[in-house]
């Protein structure tokens, strides 16, 4: 009886270790299989077996948040010529605007951006080349209280001052591109009070326009904004605003429709605006007049004043439509526009399609455009 327990003890290391490479054998060649399996739907899908580094951008400076984007704007255009923003009426295809920014922040309160269009003409152009839109550093500490300088938009005209990439019509009226300022480079005193009731501007400016340094005379074109919301109860909302400006100018190119030589201003300009926005659910409107007053050195003054009247129906949460009535009168004439047209937002305003036709006591055009934000 002995023996045979003492047989059974020294053959069961041998059995078990029989066992184990067994386990083994089966465990690799299911391994080769997978290996085989793998190297088989990698050959189907086109995917290359090499695996190459994950390359992070690191920023350069010091600053704790860094973002880059853009936005392009590629157009379509059939039919005649509008207004004097248009240089003739050939049919075209072209970018309305390819920007590219960076904006960040650091941790002491301070924030920036840079943006440079490549495009951006709405007049045929030639020979296009990278000029800044936005370039500005702001301080952030008190929200009531926030500094900018650099080039930015001065606050004035309530269209002007809404962002291209989520205006509801491809192009802006055209009083609010004569009347108003637009990007200027200065110094810029902003900000709002609790829940954002109440907000307000003011700034000094060189006045002589976008991507330039000079000052033609040794002051600056003041500007004030003031604006607030007098109603939010969902689903209405009412707000409204005024703004205005003042300079003395030397050599300030003006608008065509004003009739002074070469489009160049010598003399003291002031403007006055009001504006209003109503919201009711699906529905939108806004109402906005600017006028402005230019007394030249020589000659005897001129004004020139703006009305818009702008509806905007959300059909769907994709689909929008859009009429606008627009008149610009300057120095004895006028000129009125319709615009009315569809958007079709396939992603919000980061992708969507525009199809509109403007009608002026000229002519009349038809401008679709897709735009993408990244």
């Amino acid at each position: 009886m002995k023996a045979a327990v003492l047989t059974l003890l020294l053959l069961t290391p041998t059995l078990h270790a029989q066992t184990v490479e067994e386990r083994l054998a089966k465990l690799e060649a299911e391994v080769r299989e997978l290996r085989e399996e793998n190297r088989d739907l990698r050959a189907r899908l086109g995917v290359k077996s090499e695996i190459k580094p994950v390359v992070a951008v690191q920023p350069v400076g010091r600053e704790t948040k860094l973002a880059v984007g853009g936005l392009i704007q590629a157009q379509a255009e059939a039919g005649g010529r509008v207004d004097a923003r248009f240089s003739d009426d050939n049919d075209r295809l072209f970018l309305r605007r390819a920007r590219l920014n960076a904006q960040g922040a650091f941790a002491e309160h301070f924030d920036f951006k840079v943006e440079l269009d490549l495009a951006g003409s709405l007049s045929a152009a030639s020979g296009l080349r990278g000029q800044a839109t936005d370039a500005h550093l702001t301080w952030n500490r008190h929200p009531s209280a926030k500094v900018r300088i650099g080039q930015f938009k001065a606050p004035f005209g309530y269209e002007t001052l809404f962002s291209d990439s989520v205006l509801a019509t491809p192009e802006r009226t055209l009083g609010s591109d004569r009347l108003a300022l637009g990007r200027q480079i200065g110094v810029q005193l902003f900000g709002d009070f609790p829940q954002r009731r109440v907000a307000y501007a003011v700034g000094a400016f060189n006045g002589t326009g976008t991507n330039t340094s000079l000052n033609d005379d040794e002051g600056f074109v003041a500007a004030a904004r003031l604006s607030g919301t007098i109603l939010d109860r969902e689903p209405l909302r009412w707000s409204a605003g005024v703004n205005g400006f003042r300079g003395d100018d030397r050599n300030a190119a003006v608008a065509p429709e004003l009739g002074f030589a070469n489009n160049v201003f010598r003399g003291e300009r002031d403007a006055f605006g009001v504006d209003t926005q109503f919201v009711a659910g699906p529905f939108e409107l806004w109402l906005e007049r600017l006028q402005s007053r230019f007394d030249p050195e020589a000659g005897n003054a001129r004004e020139a004043t703006s009305h818009m009247v702008f509806g905007i129906w959300s059909v769907t949460g994709r689909i929008q439509a859009v009429a606008r009535w627009d008149e610009l009168e300057a120095n004895g004439n006028e000129l009125t526009t319709w615009t009315v047209g569809t958007n079709y937002l396939i992603k919000g305003n980061d992708l969507k399609l525009q199809l509109h036709w403007l009608k002026s006591d000229d002519d009349s055009r038809v401008i679709a455009r897709m735009q993408t934000i990244f």
